[in-house]
């Protein structure tokens, strides 16, 4: 089964009681995603379960953009039973972008620091808005600013013009 990127997701909002199993990498890969620069990043890899039916998903949060790039299986959803297969070919693929996931024991703590952990993880976070920074190293300048600097070019230019 191939996963696929599902754009439309930019950070789970799912209650931690839906995470059945949760990997983690141990260290940063450096990595380019279409419309990224390339940047380290780290992966998850995770079950949400419900209902009888559960969704894996692989995660890749970008370190220097604090934006999450999430991958799906094809079929999306499956049924609980089939879970495990879909699961290995998660770890399968996140190991094959030079990732090592670890277990995050998640499945062994009390209810109140699932939530704790679950809400402290950067998947489950909004993306960092990025501000543009100036291209040059001069500071911004206002419109009024930029139509004065304007005027006074043109009427500099004007009389270098009629002084040949």
């Amino acid at each position: 089964m191939f996963f696929t990127q599902y754009k439309k997701l930019t950070f789970l909002s799912a209650p931690a009681t839906k995470v059945a199993k949760l990997h983690s990498s141990s260290a940063a890969v450096q990595l380019s995603f279409s419309g990224y620069s390339p940047q380290p990043c780290r992966a998850y890899l995770l079950q949400l379960s419900g209902g009888g039916k559960a969704l894996v998903l692989v995660a890749f949060y970008l370190l220097e953009t604090g934006c999450t790039i999430f991958f799906v299986p094809e079929k999306g959803e499956v049924s609980v039973d089939q879970a495990d297969r879909i699961y290995e070919q998660g770890f399968q693929f996140a190991e094959s972008m030079g990732f090592i996931l670890t277990e995050t024991d998640f499945h062994l703590l009390s209810a109140p620091d699932k939530q704790k952990y679950w809400g402290n993880l950067p998947i489950t976070q909004p993306p960092q808005v990025v501000t543009a920074q100036p291209q040059s190293g001069r500071p911004h300048k206002s419109d009024e600013e930029y139509e004065s600097l304007r005027e006074k070019s043109l009427s500099s230019l004007g009389r270098y013009l009629a002084s040949m």
